[in-house]
């Protein structure tokens, strides 16, 4: 069917006078946004985003409180003995200045000794223990209090007594390996550990709370960073920076319009049963 060439120009002359009214000439080239230009963030865009996967940010905290309450749960309580040394002078008749410093010296040297393998190996063979030296230095902790001259030797293990022996253990090793090879002065007992009589154990009111709370902050980083790198337009005023192009009008989703017409069956059927 052939075209009338004035109607086609009355109807080009009215899309153009429509679109300099919005703002856009019909000619003009699309002005997109630079793709150089940083992305700010929409901050209530963020906020509804991760209302609307409320569930995964309760699911993930759940599952997390679970875990580490059943981690908690299923831990064995430690331990705690400490046995104490005292590095003194003996040739020295009084305490003086001199005394002092030359006691503070050798307490960072003497924290050294436990360091070695030789007092790891005295320890296993005077207990018999079939720990590896790497297994042996993670359970003791050795301290020297500040302005004192005193070694806290401290032994970490599930069973009590072994705790207060190891830590004992250790106290005699070290005064035995000063004397053989650094050729020192030997530390005097400043006190013997004793068997703890309460252990230490994860709390599981606690480890339920941070695993609620590590569990909410991971799924809102995950969707946070989903929602960052998610380039899709999602307003019309996106569509107009991105695509150059006017919104001529804002169509609902399918998901949108059916809760809609479910509300107005809904609504009806009330109205009918009140009639």
């Amino acid at each position: 069917m052939p075209q009338d060439p004035q109607l086609t120009y009355a109807v080009k002359l009215a899309v153009e006078q429509t679109l300099r009214e919005m703002g856009v000439e019909a000619n003009a080239p699309s002005q997109r946004k630079p793709e150089n230009e940083p992305k700010t963030i929409d901050l209530i865009g963020l906020m509804f985003y991760v209302l609307e996967k409320f569930w995964c940010v309760l699911l993930a905290a759940i599952l997390c409180a679970a875990l580490m309450g059943f981690r908690a749960s299923r831990s064995v309580p430690t331990y705690t003995a400490t046995a104490k040394l005292y590095i003194v002078n003996p040739e020295s008749s009084g305490i003086d200045m001199l005394d002092l410093q030359l006691g503070t010296v050798l307490t960072l040297d003497y924290q050294e000794v436990f360091k070695t393998w030789e007092v790891h190996e005295m320890v296993r063979q005077e207990l018999n223990l079939p720990y590896t030296y790497e297994m042996m230095q993670q359970m003791l902790t050795v301290t020297n209090p500040e302005d004192t001259r005193i070694l806290y030797i401290t032994v970490a293990f599930p069973d009590a007594q072994m705790a207060a022996d190891i830590a004992n253990a250790y106290a005699r090793a070290a005064k035995e390996f000063i004397i053989s090879t650094m050729k020192g002065e030997m530390p005097s007992d400043f006190s013997i550990a004793l068997v703890p009589g309460v252990g230490y154990a994860a709390s599981k009111s606690r480890s339920l709370i941070m695993g609620f709370m590590l569990g909410s902050v991971l799924a809102v980083g995950i969707l946070t960073l989903l929602f960052v790198l998610d380039e899709r337009p999602r307003t019309p005023e996106d569509i107009s920076d991105y695509g150059g192009i006017p919104t001529l009008a804002v169509l609902p989703s399918t998901k949108d319009m059916r809760k809609a017409a479910r509300r107005e069956e809904k609504r009806q059927a009330e109205r009918n049963i009140t009639i």
